[in-house]
């Protein structure tokens, strides 16, 4: 057994708290960074969004399910206060182990409501037309990290796949 003495305790007391301090004040100093160049601002705009999860498909009465995942690369067209305007610009769909190219989109994230919106175009590796559409809502991890849970659906010509995905985007 040990004691612990008075400046011992002052001691932890204040590391504690310098720590709480660093740790709380660790969003606003990634918030407040002095604002870049024009063209650095426009090739920031590109990032990753990243999911994995489960797809549901019907077929002949059965329900098939199997693994699912994509990554797509967004840029952002047009940020206010409220909502966040964004192209989709390439990016792959792999539903058990089939990828999907996608070629291009477009989507919006509301702000107030945590949420965003996607609709992208592409095709199958058959050469089919492919629509993805995606509803989400979307979390503050830390730092500059997002997650977000999200429903949506991969259409084909001849069959519709839903997707039930969590995603992450680093911003």
């Amino acid at each position: 057994m040990f004691t612990i003495n008075k400046k011992q305790k002052m001691l932890i007391t204040a590391t504690t708290a310098l720590t709480l301090v660093l740790i709380i004040s660790l969003p606003y100093v990634y918030a407040s960074s002095p604002s870049a160049t024009t063209e650095e601002t426009q090739s920031n705009r590109t990032r990753m969004l990243r999911a994995k999860g489960l797809a549901v498909e019907k077929t002949n009465g059965q329900v098939v399910i199997s693994s699912a995942g994509f990554t797509l690369a967004l840029e952002a067209t047009d940020v206010n206060e409220t909502i966040i305007k964004f192209n989709v610009i390439s990016g792959t769909v792999k539903i058990n182990e089939t990828e999907y190219m996608i070629t291009g989109g477009n989507g919006a994230v509301i702000r107030d409501k945590h949420g965003f919106l996607l609709q992208a175009e592409g095709t199958s590796p058959e050469g089919q037309s492919v629509t993805l559409k995606l509803a989400g809502r979307y979390f503050w991890m830390w730092g500059r990290v997002y997650v977000a849970r999200i429903a949506g659906s991969l259409q084909t010509d001849s069959a519709k796949i839903s997707l039930v995905l969590r995603a992450a985007i680093r911003v």
